[in-house]
């Protein structure tokens, strides 16, 4: 990454990231990095490093409300990162499922399709 100073709070969220889906965190950082660095910042800050770190909800609920809103805007290169940290977080393939589910009636047909074959990608063996 270029010279951007690093607050705390970017710390936080790259490590948050790394460890919960390192290829995903390598990646954006070897494309945003050098290319748009205060973008990187504000990934690493706000998302991973400033919300992820709150108290009032455990990882995997904070998870489940971040997976269905990124389903519901149809942002399926985020929602496939966030199945990712989902699977580190210890979410199982059926309850992914059964998530996305729960959208149907709200969000429609297609967002729970799109969102369930992200999770059979990311989960293509179980």
């Amino acid at each position: 990454m270029s010279s951007t100073t690093v607050s705390p709070n970017m710390e936080k969220g790259l490590a948050f990231f790394r460890k919960h889906n390192p290829a995903a965190a390598q990646a954006l950082e070897e494309k945003l990095g050098d290319f748009a660095p205060d973008l990187m910042r504000l990934v690493a800050e706000f998302p991973f490093g400033e919300m992820y770190g709150r108290d009032g909800l455990d990882p995997k609920l904070r998870q489940s409300a971040t997976l269905s809103a990124l389903a519901c805007g149809g942002h399926e290169n985020q929602l496939r990162i966030h199945i990712g940290i989902a699977r580190s977080l210890g979410f199982t393939r059926d309850e992914l499922v059964e998530l996305f589910m729960q959208l149907a009636p709200y969000a429609g047909f297609p967002v729970t399709i799109n969102a369930v074959l992200a999770v059979k990608d990311i989960y293509p063996d179980t």
